[in-house]
């Protein structure tokens, strides 16, 4: 009860400091400008407008996640940070046209966020280390069967940034005959312990105690309840990994018939007056961008022409919805001909086919603008799932027969697998996210993704 008092008390310390600092930053730019003599009349503006600019921080520290945020990496942090302080200098600068506020210094509102910066960088890293502290580390168990099971322990103790630690492995049996978990998990004991198979699972939770359990998603659906009844019957938070099935329940809306309750399963597909909608917006978006990016263009151009012999754009096949195919424009990144010998092949991190100006193209996503002729054309959307080639569609489909859902919408520059998911997420958790992106739609989750597209821009390992 102690800890958790200290955890509720250091929130509310960590938002109130976060918005004094906030604002500290806007006093510093103007003491800097003026002195300690500032002038009444540069100084009302901001007194005027300091409610709103409090709020649209607060509102940018939340939509970022920054409350909370103890179980990523300071990178992550850092680049929420700049994601904050780049749109909170775009909401002063929009208050004060909108309040017709033009004797607030230009000046100060250009100061301001690399001031703020510096200010919740030092004042975050210090709460970052903090927060860890305060949470300490979770002990979980991770349920499923083998391969996935310890995939996701992996993950867990990985990506969690040392906050979670894997007390063990339940593992599903199988029913072929001779099959022993334990003999086809050797490998496993030496990093995790195997608690048991899943009849013993109730033993396992009484032993262990565990703070949190993850379920897999391969476990069958009986499995999958069996285990939740237990966690939920000894209070122990419990967390799925969810399959298609899991996936199309989502937002599910509860309806009757007469006295059954039921649920009514949406189709994985956006409604058409939405549709109509999205594709407005596309065409909007689009025009804007590529007249903001016209200069940028224009250099990108002449250094891909200047790095090496070839056309500035390449095009190559994709499909989009329904499995229409088009031609996708981009910045020419690779050597000409990079696939003649080798086929279609994915590019990898470190590809030798890549030009010089090429890695410096991608690193900045410069070589995705020309997709933006493609939305004008209607062959893609600003948002939606990443169009794939053929090739890598028919082998895919094999695999895992549900990726033709995946192509109910139309194909997009940026989505959800993009902005949660990382360079190396496996197709399989990539069409989970492409999935769900389908089922929540609404114009709102389209302008939470975009936001958030440019803080993964900043995270090398993040963009996909």
């Amino acid at each position: 009860m102690e800890m958790q008092k200290d955890k509720i008390f250091f929130r509310i310390g960590l938002v109130l400091f976060d918005l004094v600092l906030v604002n500290l930053a806007y006093i510093l730019a103007f003491l800097i400008k003026f002195g300690w003599d500032i002038p009444e009349r540069n100084l009302t503006p901001y007194l005027s407008t300091w409610p709103w600019l409090t709020v649209s921080a607060l509102a940018l520290f939340y939509f970022y996640r920054l409350y909370g945020s103890y179980r990523w990496r300071w990178a992550e942090v850092f680049a929420s940070l700049i994601c904050v302080v780049f749109f909170q200098a775009m909401v002063g600068m929009a208050l004060s046209f909108l309040f017709r506020n033009f004797a607030f210094p230009r000046t100060v509102l250009l100061a301001a966020p690399f001031i703020q910066l510096a200010l919740l960088s030092l004042w975050r890293r210090a709460a970052w280390h903090l927060e860890r502290g305060l949470q300490g580390i979770r002990r979980v168990i991770v349920v499923g069967q083998p391969l996935e099971a310890v995939a996701l322990a992996e993950k867990l103790e990985s990506a969690a940034g040392g906050t979670i630690k894997v007390s063990g492995l339940v593992l599903e049996s199988q029913s072929e005959p001779g099959y022993s978990v334990y003999e086809s998990s050797c490998s496993v004991e030496n990093r995790w312990p195997l608690l048991g198979e899943l009849p013993e699972f109730c033993q396992c939770l009484d032993i262990v105690k565990p703070d949190q359990v993850f379920i897999c998603s391969n476990l069958s659906q009986e499995h999958k309840a069996g285990v939740i009844n237990s966690c939920v019957a000894k209070d122990i938070k419990v967390f799925l990994v969810p399959d298609l099935y899991e996936i199309m329940l989502t937002q599910a809306r509860l309806d009757q018939v007469d006295d059954v309750p039921i649920f009514a399963v949406g189709r994985l597909k956006i409604p058409e007056e939405s549709m109509i909608l999205k594709r407005l917006i596309d065409i909007v978006l689009s025009l804007a961008a590529l007249v903001v990016a016209a200069p940028l263009c224009i250099l990108a151009g002449i250094a891909i022409k200047l790095d090496s012999p070839g056309p500035v754009l390449y095009r190559q096949k994709r499909l989009t919805m329904q499995e229409k195919s088009f031609y996708l424009y981009k910045f020419r990144t690779m050597v000409v001909n990079a696939e003649q010998e080798s086929g279609p092949v994915l590019a990898s991190e470190n590809d030798p086919r890549v030009t010089r100006v090429g890695r410096l193209l991608r690193a900045a996503r410069i070589d995705e603008i020309p997709q933006l002729l493609n939305v004008l054309k209607g062959d893609m959307s600003i948002v939606g799932p990443r169009p794939e080639r053929p090739f890598f569609v028919n082998e895919l489909v094999k695999q895992k027969p549900e990726y033709v859902y995946r192509m109910n919408v139309k194909s997009g520059i940026t989505g959800l697998a993009q902005i949660a998911g990382r360079y190396s997420t496996s197709p399989e958790n990539k069409l989970k996210y492409d999935l769900l992106y389908t089922k929540s739609y609404s114009p709102a989750k389209d302008l939470a993704i975009l936001l958030q597209t440019v803080k993964v821009m900043l995270m090398k390992d993040r963009a996909s």
